[in-house]
């Protein structure tokens, strides 16, 4: 029903002005919250648990407190990687308990992550403007750093964890694994020039891969998947932005038809095809991968869930992509025609 709301609140959506006037701040009396608007392409592509659960916490939190005089975004970013680091140490536990703590410590710093917006736009008394891709400002790139890094630590945790599962047999559900443990005793015996030494630098890397291959290869795989969703969500959430909510002055050469051009990017934007490009990518995106996996650590599940999709993640962002591809395409064809018209 949520969802439901943010469509219908689409469709009320004016026709913006345009060329873009300059943009006014507002100050804290003069904004009221809402999950549901401004409607942006980004606040239609972001993901449910970010939108409907994260964003409120957040922006709760810079409108009763003063947090925001006293951290700033990029320290707040960085306050999300520590939390990281904590929840890691939870998720490489034998104790189911202490794994379910680090889902809970893991969703902390995904509210950092919602925090640390809020508070950039509370600095800059920019809520009014809404949830806009601004890839070129510093306050980004740190963010997407600190969420990268902080991914990756989950990654690592659960490699190790695989590797405790791997070891002893057997997982959650009975499964059972048998792995090669000793290739360096078969090496051995084989002639010495063939053999990895051991005690050498070389040796102890060998040693290294042999005991944490299996784990390795399914958390590149699984993090290749949180990677490739991120870079295409990201892009077309950019394009999109740059195609219905700017007035393409750094794209066209001709004199442009702003009145034609609003119309246009407004019909676009709320069309039932750009909303279901927009559903898809709210569930094929990073987040929403991270979501799934903390839920199955909840449930005990997690070994299960990443031995399955080592593959399979790839499909559902590259056939959103693809369609989104398309439509982004078509989109920006019409949009261009009637710019000149």
């Amino acid at each position: 029903w949520m969802d439901v709301g943010l469509y219908l609140e689409l469709q009320k959506l004016p026709v913006r002005v345009a060329p873009t006037p300059p943009h006014t701040n507002l100050t804290q009396d003069t904004y009221v919250f809402s999950p549901f608007k401004p409607v942006t392409v980004k606040l239609l592509m972001l993901p449910s648990t970010i939108q409907f659960v994260d964003e409120p916490f957040g922006y709760f939190t810079v409108s009763h407190t003063d947090v925001s005089r006293y951290l700033s975004p990029n320290m707040v970013s960085l306050i999300g990687v520590l939390i990281a680091l904590f929840s890691a140490k939870f998720f490489m536990s034998d104790s189911l308990r202490y794994r379910q703590l680090g889902v809970l410590l893991f969703k902390v710093r995904d509210y950092m992550d919602a925090l640390d917006g809020n508070i950039a736009r509370e600095i800059s008394r920019t809520h009014s403007t809404g949830q806009v891709a601004n890839p070129h400002s510093f306050g980004w790139m740190v963010d997407g750093v600190c969420d990268g890094i902080a991914d990756c630590i989950r990654f690592v945790a659960f490699a190790f964890y695989l590797h405790k599962v791997f070891s002893n047999g057997k997982c959650s559900g009975g499964t059972s694994y048998h792995l090669l443990e000793n290739k360096l005793d078969v090496c051995s015996r084989l002639p010495i020039d063939n053999v990895v030494q051991p005690g050498t630098w070389r040796g102890e890397i060998y040693q290294f891969w042999i005991k944490y291959r299996k784990p390795i290869e399914i958390m590149l795989l699984v993090s290749l998947q949180s990677l490739f969703s991120s870079i295409m969500w990201n892009y077309f959430m950019i394009n999109y932005h740059l195609i219905l909510e700017t007035d393409l002055q750094d794209f066209m050469t001709d004199p442009v038809n702003y009145s034609a051009l609003a119309v246009t990017q407004n019909t676009m934007l709320k069309s039932s095809a750009m909303w279901v490009i927009c559903y898809f990518w709210r569930l094929v995106n990073p987040q929403t991968m991270t979501q799934i996996q903390l839920f199955a650590v909840l449930y005990n599940k997690e070994v299960d869930l990443l031995t399955n999709v080592q593959l399979l993640g790839y499909i559902p962002p590259a056939l959103v992509g693809l369609f989104s591809y398309i439509h982004l395409s078509y989109t920006s064809a019409v949009v261009s025609t009637a710019a000149i018209s």
